[in-house]
């Protein structure tokens, strides 16, 4: 199955200090190890962020919001806006150890709801299936959860919750677990996760916020505890 990566960069990073996107970890930036890991997963990634300029010379489509100051949901958005495929990947810049097991596990379960959506005649279907089941609403975004925590920036949404997305933008509704709770959503648990990205579940979607986070990353790179 065709799917799109977004990859949101460009936010403040008021805790970090510095855009971390172009943070260092192992001799590239964190951007360049995301794009590195999604490449052989999606059939297209594109860089969500404020200002375009910055990313230009990383080589991938940058995309820049259409609700200038709205966070993370207005780069999914425009992520969103952008593509062409039935569903997209979406990964947040400061996730610097997810990798291509990963997204593909996301991927993956993304093209089993296709699949039972076709299978019971849905939209996704060309054709209505014989014996289509009553009712049946396929889900519209796959969420990391590890420790009971969803992980909305390291998922996969179907691309018909656009219109949705956009009226919370134009509300000014711009809570990102507000709105995934309103979505029929699937959750992929950290101990498949972990599995299928051969991470340790508490890397797996290990989010740097803060300096010492950043550090802790380098230093757990450095230390061959986890494989580049």
């Amino acid at each position: 199955m065709n799917t799109t990566a977004i990859i949101l960069a460009g936010g403040r990073s008021s805790r970090m200090g510095t855009d971390k996107a172009l943070l260092e970890l192992g001799g590239c930036t964190v951007l360049e190890r995301l794009i590195r890991e999604l490449e052989p997963v999606a059939s297209r990634i594109v860089i969500a962020a404020g200002d375009k300029a910055v990313y230009d010379r990383f080589g991938k489509e940058v995309v820049t919001d259409l609700f200038p100051g709205a966070g993370p949901l207005a780069g999914l958005h425009a992520g969103l806006e952008s593509s062409a495929t039935c569903w997209s990947l979406a990964v947040a810049c400061d996730t610097p150890f997810a990798n291509s097991g990963l997204f593909r596990a996301l991927q993956e379960r993304a093209e089993a709801a296709e699949e039972a959506e076709a299978r019971a005649g849905g939209p996704a279907g060309e054709l209505a299936v014989a014996g289509a089941q009553e009712g049946f609403a396929a889900a519209e975004a796959i969420l990391a959860r590890t420790e009971g925590r969803a992980h909305p920036l390291l998922a996969a949404y179907r691309r018909s919750v656009l219109p949705g997305l956009e009226e919370r933008l134009r509300a000014g509704r711009l809570k990102m677990t507000a709105w995934t709770e309103t979505l029929r959503t699937e959750y992929i648990e950290g101990e498949t996760l972990a599995l299928a990205s051969g991470l340790p579940l508490e890397w797996c979607a290990f989010n740097m916020n803060k300096p010492e986070d950043y550090e802790q990353a380098r230093v757990l790179l450095e230390s061959g505890l986890l494989k580049d």
